[in-house]
């Protein structure tokens, strides 16, 4: 027996993936194998660790990596396949949609439906496969919502494929049960609990603290007071490079101003809070600590992690465990996430600061609508109680002595010389120590007797 031939009793499949991609173990590793059968031919890798969860995870990438590929060259020779129609989709809409709307649309197709369908002909696909699609989206435990969106996109990859006269007509589509509303309050930190998020990333980065193989360093401290400072989107930490960043000066203000590629809606400037400057320079300094490239064309956030995607899920890991070390949730019954950091700069200068939200809104490149559906949903009258009962400070005003004539000046003056000649006389008036009444007398003020 061969010492790279997988052990029977170690093969696992992957729930909710098609049975041909296996995991498994062999005698000459301790690590666990993939294998996935695909156009008559075998594709195995090596998932580099002995759990068998993390290696089930390895497995769905590598199948995903050999259908893009196989797609990409061209491997799969039929023309109605869905990968290769979806591969047609998607290059079609590269120019005519938004960049945003693209990258929502091949995530979907790349993390949901070429797993499930792959190289399945569109013809084939029935109501009863979309059925299925649905209930393996729901094993994901994926919200209705989102299971619609790939339903979205599954149907405009056929629609196109109708478009070409490669399919006759759409299967029927099943209809998602469940709350579709998305209008959900989003959480965010108060005041105190962001110090203490603060506070606790840099004691673990102290701490050396580890999360699966990946130190907690500073960068995570930096990380999160940028985001609050700054109003950016986690998927924006994906795109940001030194390049996108600007100082910016103005008498005694210092300021960045960041022009990174948008990530949903649109690539406004965003003029970040004064605090950024020195966040940056500290963030800066970390990595030159700890020799990461800090160039024009490097990226601001884990710089040494070339997938983006990857570079997203370990800073979504670290900053779940500095939560967890907070204990912020469990007290508060928040649902807490790395995006609360964007909603927390928000409320904060909603709270604390004196802006309309209309400038926040373009400031944070989103829309005053979003920002009350769903930033500002916990806000209560309390919150801005002081704005509330506050008036616009008007300056005072002092009044000016009007100047005075020539003549007018020559009359004071006149005034004053006699006054000087004659002085002001106040009556004293008395009794005397029997009872009778005391003659009045004039007594000068300046202290001179005034003689009858």
């Amino acid at each position: 027996m061969s010492r790279t031939v997988a052990i029977k009793e170690s093969i696992q499949t992957v729930k909710g993936y098609p049975k041909k991609l296996v995991i498994y173990l062999t005698p000459a590793s301790k690590f666990y194998w993939t294998r996935v059968f695909y156009h008559g031919k075998y594709f195995t890798r090596t998932t580099k660790t002995t759990n068998p969860a993390e290696a089930k995870k390895k497995a769905v990438e590598f199948y995903q990596e050999v259908l893009i590929s196989a797609t990409q060259s061209n491997t799969t020779k039929q023309s109605t396949s869905l990968s290769v129609i979806a591969k047609h989709y998607l290059d079609s809409i590269k120019r005519a949609k938004r960049q945003s709307a693209v990258r929502n649309d091949e995530s979907r197709y790349e993390n949901g439906i070429l797993p499930f369908f792959g190289e399945q002909d569109i013809r084939t696909i029935t109501h009863a496969n979309l059925n299925k699609f649905l209930g393996y989206l729901a094993q994901r435990e994926l919200s209705p919502a989102t299971q619609k969106h790939y339903l979205v996109v599954l149907r405009k990859i056929l629609k196109f494929a109708i478009a070409n006269e490669q399919l006759d007509k759409l299967p029927l589509f099943p209809r998602v049960s469940g709350q579709l509303q998305t209008d959900q309050k989003r959480h965010d930190f108060s005041l105190e609990e962001y110090d203490h998020l603060v506070e606790t990333a840099e004691i673990l980065a102290a701490q050396n603290a580890i999360v699966r193989g990946v130190p907690i360093t500073l960068e995570m401290k930096y990380l999160i007071q940028f985001m609050v400072n700054s109003f950016i989107r986690p998927s924006d930490l994906r795109v940001i490079k030194h390049k996108h960043i600007t100082k910016r000066e103005e008498g005694s203000e210092k300021w960045i101003t960041l022009t990174h590629p948008a990530t949903k809606t649109n690539a406004n400037e965003v003029q970040a809070m004064p605090a950024t400057v020195g966040i940056y320079k500290n963030l800066c300094d970390v990595h030159k600590k700890l020799n990461h490239p800090v160039g024009k064309d490097d990226y601001v956030f884990l710089p040494t992690y070339k997938n983006r995607s990857t570079a997203m899920e370990v800073i979504a890991r670290l900053f779940r465990k500095i939560l967890q070390e907070t204990g912020i949730q469990e007290n508060t019954g928040k649902n807490l996430t790395l995006y609360s950091l964007r909603h927390t700069a928000i409320m904060l200068r909603i709270v604390k600061g004196n802006v309309n939200t209309l400038a926040l809104a373009r400031n944070a490149r989103t829309s005053q609508m979003i920002i009350d559906r769903f930033y500002a949903a916990h806000l209560t009258t309390d919150h801005v109680r002081k704005q509330l009962h506050a008036f616009i400070e008007k300056p005072s005003a002092k009044k000016k002595k009007p100047s005075k004539t020539k003549a007018q000046k020559v009359t004071t003056s006149s005034v004053k010389k006699a006054s000087t000649k004659t002085k002001s006389v106040r009556v004293l008036a008395g009794k005397e120590s029997d009872g009778r009444q005391r003659p009045a007398k004039k007594v000068a003020t300046s202290g001179t007797k005034v003689t009858k």
